[in-house]
């Protein structure tokens, strides 16, 4: 393999940090909302946030409004799609998800990734499993 492709293969793998810097807006059974000013270690090698934390910022909104009914849950199943690239120039994301359903044993959530000026970045549907009530 060519050394320029090795070293290109090399440069995806490196961290990808900052979710602790996301603030809460709102959350409710069903429903959480909150905001992150894009962190530089979330941009991948061609500029913009990487998919997989665009995944876990999406993942970890499906946790906290499944969470806000009161029981403790796992991601049982996950889908997201990437709509458009979101890069440091647009500064700031908002997460919102919305449970679609709300079984004896799983919750179904819709969620969304938009920039400060609305662009849609990406949607995905999160479906959680009920582990137990919170005491």
């Amino acid at each position: 393999m060519r050394e320029k492709i090795w070293n290109g293969i090399l440069s995806h793998i490196h961290p990808l940090g900052g979710l602790e810097k996301a603030v809460l807006i709102d959350a409710r059974p069903g429903y959480s909302k909150f905001s992150i000013v894009i962190p530089p270690e979330s941009i991948n090698i061609y500029g913009v946030v990487h998919g997989g934390f665009l995944f876990t910022l999406c993942d970890t909104a499906a946790g906290m409004a499944t969470y806000a009914y009161e029981i403790s849950n796992s991601t049982q199943q996950a889908n997201i799609n990437f709509i458009k690239g979101a890069t440091l120039e647009d500064h700031k994301l908002y997460v919102e998800c919305h449970a679609v359903h709300k079984g004896r044993s799983t919750v179904v959530n819709q969620v969304e990734v938009t920039t400060e000026t609305g662009k849609l970045v990406a949607v995905g549907t999160y479906t959680m499993f009920l582990l137990k009530p919170i005491d």
